[in-house]
C-alpha cells in the first residue's frame, strides 16, 4: 500500500464532512432570512446533492479514473468553502457544491484505498470513515468564525495536485461482483440500520433529549464522536480477522440495544443512561461503519464500482437516515414523549433487521 493513498483519502474526505457540517450549523446562526435560504440549501444538498453527486462523480470515478473524480470533488470544495468564508454573494451556491462533493468523495476515495489494498482491505478503509467523526468536531469551529472555512478551502487546494500524483489501482477487487438497480438495493439495505441509528443518536436524540427534561446538549455527540476516532480502525481490522458479515451484525444488534436503552434512560430521567446508551451506540456504529467500504467496494463490479458503492452509501442516508428522522419527528410532535420513546426502538428494530438479513 502506497501510505499517501490512504492519507490523502482521509484528508479529502475529513474536509468534504467537515465542510457540509459547517454549512448545518451556519444555517442555524445567521438572520431569519439567510437561515431559511441556507436551510433549505442544506437540505438539498444533504438529500439529492449527495445522492446526485454519488452518481454523476461516481460515473465519473468509473470511466475516466478515480484521481480525477477526486481532482473535480476537491476544486468543488474548494470554492464552496471558499465562498462561504469569505462572506462571498455567490455562497448560495455553496452548499450545492459541497453536497455534490460529499457525494461523489466517499465512494471514490473507498474505492481507490480498497483496490490499492492488497490484504487487511477493512481496516485500511476503516481509515477513510475516521472523516465522520473528525469532520463533526473539526466543524464546531466554524461557530468562532465562518472565516475557519478558509483552512478546509485551502487543503482543498492543496489535495488537487497531489490527488493526481496518486497511482491508480484498477480493478484488483474479487468479490459478489454484482450490478443493477438489485444489487443496489441490496447495498442500501446493507447500510440502512446504521443510517437509521446513526441519525437517531446524532440528530433526533437531541431535542427529544431536551423534551424530556435531560438538557444535556451536545455532550453526548461529542464524547461518541471521540469514542469512534478511537475504535474505528480496530474495528476494520476486526473484520478481515473475523468477518464483515459477523462483525456488521453484531454491530447492528448492539445498535438495536443501545436505541432501546435510550428510550429507557428517558423514561427513569437517567442522565447516566443516557451516556451509557450513547458509548454502546459508538460501539455499535463503528463494528457496523467501519467495514463498509471495504465490504460495498467488495460487492460490485469493476466498471460500475465507485458509482454502485457511493450511490448505495448516500442513498441508504437519505432513505434510511432521512425516514427515521422524519417519523420519530412527527411521533414526537403528535404523541408526544411517549411517541418517542416507542419510535426509536420499533425504527431500529426495522432497519436493524434489514440489514443484518442483507449481509
Amino acid at each position: 500500500m502506497d501510505l499517501r493513498i490512504p492519507l490523502v483519502a482521509l484528508m479529502g474526505t475529513v474536509v468534504s464532512w467537515y465542510s457540509f457540517f459547517s454549512v448545518g450549523i451556519l444555517s442555524a446562526s445567521q438572520s431569519p432570512f439567510h437561515s431559511l435560504i441556507l436551510s433549505a440549501l442544506f437540505y438539498f444538498s444533504a438529500f439529492v446533492g449527495r445522492p446526485m453527486g454519488a452518481y454523476l462523480l461516481g460515473r465519473l470515478g468509473d470511466e475516466l479514473g478515480k484521481r480525477f473524480s477526486l481532482s473535480l470533488v476537491f476544486l468543488f470544495l474548494f470554492v464552496g468553502d471558499l465562498l462561504i468564508s469569505l462572506r462571498s454573494p455567490l455562497l448560495i451556491i455553496s452548499p450545492i457544491l459541497i453536497g455534490l462533493a460529499l457525494g461523489g468523495e466517499w465512494g471514490n476515495a473507498s474505492v481507490l484505498v480498497a483496490e490499492s489494498a492488497e490484504s487487511m482491505r477493512g481496516g485500511w478503509t476503516s481509515v477513510v470513515q475516521l472523516s465522520v467523526p473528525l469532520g463533526l468536531l473539526l466543524s464546531l469551529t466554524v461557530i468562532l468564525s465562518p472565516l475557519s472555512l478558509l483552512v478546509p478551502s485551502l487543503i482543498s487546494a492543496f489535495l488537487i495536485p497531489a490527488i493526481l500524483r496518486l497511482p491508480e489501482p484498477r480493478g484488483r477487487l474479487t468479490g459478489a461482483q454484482l450490478s443493477g438497480i438489485r444489487s443496489l438495493m441490496k447495498g442500501i439495505m446493507i447500510k440502512a440500520g446504521e443510517s437509521s441509528n446513526f441519525y437517531l443518536f446524532t440528530s433526533f436524540s437531541i431535542p427529544f433529549l431536551v423534551k424530556a427534561g435531560l438538557d444535556l446538549g451536545t455532550l453526548p455527540v461529542l464524547l461518541v464522536s471521540v469514542e469512534e476516532i478511537f475504535l474505528m480502525i480496530p474495528m476494520g481490522i476486526a473484520s478481515d480477522l473475523m468477518g464483515r458479515g459477523k462483525v456488521i451484525r453484531t454491530g447492528m444488534l448492539l445498535m438495536l440495544i443501545s436505541s432501546g436503552l435510550l428510550s429507557v434512560s428517558v423514561l427513569v430521567r437517567s442522565p447516566v443512561l443516557v451516556f451509557a446508551s450513547f458509548l454502546l451506540f459508538g460501539v455499535g456504529d463503528t463494528l457496523s461503519y467501519a467495514p463498509q467500504g471495504a465490504y460495498l467496494s467488495e460487492l460490485y463490479r469493476a466498471e460500475e464500482r465507485v458509482m454502485m458503492t457511493g450511490l448505495a452509501y448516500q442513498l441508504s442516508a437519505v432513505l434510511a437516515g432521512g425516514t427515521s428522522i422524519l417519523l420519530t419527528s412527527i411521533s414526537l410532535s403528535f404523541l408526544g414523549e411517549r411517541g418517542g420513546l416507542l419510535a426509536i426502538p420499533l425504527l431500529s428494530l426495522m432497519y436493524v433487521t434489514m440489514s443484518v438479513l442483507s449481509v
